[in-house]
């Protein structure tokens, strides 16, 4: 029998590092025990402790309590830098749930949109509630949690949305009798309207950067501007578009991989003491096994589409393919390492979030309304009217399945003006070059 000390416990006078837990002998039952301090939901530590049967001398007993200790920090790391305890709670299960289910299966992007709503939505709000115990109205003060901060009724949703599939996921693995969330309505969302550049508008940001002498911020980009209002794409499929997939020859462009900013994760458990995950020495990216992906640099992947719709080859039209052209031959002379259509002054991708303050500085610059730069599809179309591209080919390159979908997207507007416009426009911009 070990000796009880004056002290409610007598700690291994062993210093360890922060994380590393401790063993110690507790007086008030005679047994020793192994601790490992654990995040908590409120951000305060929580501790797991193992104790040590009674059996043996005091050096067994000890030596037993650093054997638990080792064990518990082998399942730390294993699970994440979480430990599932008997009492499980929401917190629990779903840090555990996006690292075994979520992260395998969903791509990147959407992993790190769950990852963001479980720890800034569903943790603070429900976080301590036993998983088993949980009720409708828990859910509803998740819900009321993310409005009363202030963010949209989309917010809102999709934090009801995440909560559902990994209360799912608890009753498929038999950890909750029923799915709590089926018995709360999901939050209406308000219908968002778009801020739709007209075709008018669309030609005067193009004469806006094909204007000579344009303004040093534009100056590289305006046939990227140019690609995005006379193609539709979205914006990572003209990030990550190489010059190998613009055929010249063929007059096509080939949009089947896009560049996209990816979120290293830590691989470490928590233990390497990196507050980014990107400086982790075991830094992994989550990604199902089916997606394809190949590393650019830093953060930044070139990625396949989501959809296999996506993956599509579109006619490289005029006065595009003018545009692209000059493009091309003022690119040779530039250091570009990853053969981009569209690079930073350095020859480095350019990220996604630059990308679109440039578009908002393009827009001011122009003069018109701002608008999103994923919005810019309606106005596309507007433009390869004003162009004169055949109807079949503006359909073919906005993607429509149907030929009244594109005429949908048509405004109404001067068009003998507008087609002016677009060849006085289209002239510009090739001889700036």
């Amino acid at each position: 029998m070990v000796p009880a000390s004056s002290c409610a416990e007598r700690r291994l006078m062993v210093k360890r590092s922060n994380g590393d837990g401790s063993v110690y002998f507790r007086a008030s039952d005679q047994r020793w025990c192994a601790t490992l301090s654990l995040p908590s939901p409120d951000g305060k530590q929580r501790r797991v402790t193992r104790t040590v049967p009674a059996k043996g001398t005091g050096k067994q007993q000890e030596a037993a309590a650093k054997a638990k200790l080792i064990e518990l920090r082998r399942e730390r790391d294993k699970n994440g830098g979480d430990i599932e305890t008997a009492t499980l709670n929401v917190a629990t299960w779903m840090r555990k749930w996006l690292r075994d289910v979520a992260g395998p299966e969903a791509r990147p992007k959407t992993a790190a949109s769950y990852r963001t709503t479980v720890e800034q939505y569903i943790v603070p709000s429900i976080g301590r509630k036993q998983l088993k115990k949980l009720t409708p109205d828990d859910v509803r003060t998740c819900i009321k949690y993310v409005t009363e901060k202030g963010l949209s009724s989309r917010s809102a949703a999709l934090t009801y949305q995440v909560l559902a599939l990994g209360l799912k996921a608890a009753y498929r693995e038999g950890k909750v009798t029923r799915i709590v969330t089926d018995l709360v309505n999901r939050p209406r969302t308000k219908k968002t309207e778009l801020t739709v550049l007209s075709a008018d508008d669309g030609i005067k940001v193009l004469q806006a950067v094909s204007g000579w002498p344009p303004p040093l911020a534009v100056d590289r980009l305006r046939s990227r501007w140019a690609a995005a209002l006379l193609t539709g794409a979205r914006q990572g499929e003209l990030l990550g578009l190489t010059w190998d997939r613009v055929d010249f020859l063929n007059g096509t462009i080939d949009l089947s991989w896009q560049l996209q900013r990816v979120a290293w994760q830590h691989g470490c458990g928590g233990t390497c003491n990196r507050k980014r995950a990107a400086e982790c020495p075991k830094r992994r990216i989550d990604a199902p096994a089916d997606w394809e992906h190949k590393h650019i640099t830093g953060g930044l992947w070139w990625s396949r589409p989501k959809s296999h719709r996506s993956v599509r080859l579109i006619p490289l039209v005029q006065p595009l393919y003018g545009i692209l052209e000059a493009r091309q031959k003022q690119s040779v002379q530039e250091d570009n390492p990853h053969k981009l259509v569209w690079t930073q002054p350095n020859g480095s991708p350019i990220d996604p979030s630059r990308d679109n303050a440039a578009w908002h500085d393009v827009l001011k610059l122009a003069g018109v309304q701002d608008a999103r730069l994923h919005d810019a599809r309606h106005t596309t179309v507007d433009l390869l009217y004003q162009a004169e591209v055949p109807e079949a080919i503006i359909q073919e390159i906005v993607g429509h399945s149907v030929v009244s979908v594109t005429r949908g997207y048509k405004s109404r507007g001067n068009h003998a003006q507008l087609q002016d416009a677009m060849k006085r426009m289209s002239a510009l911009m090739i001889e700036a070059h």
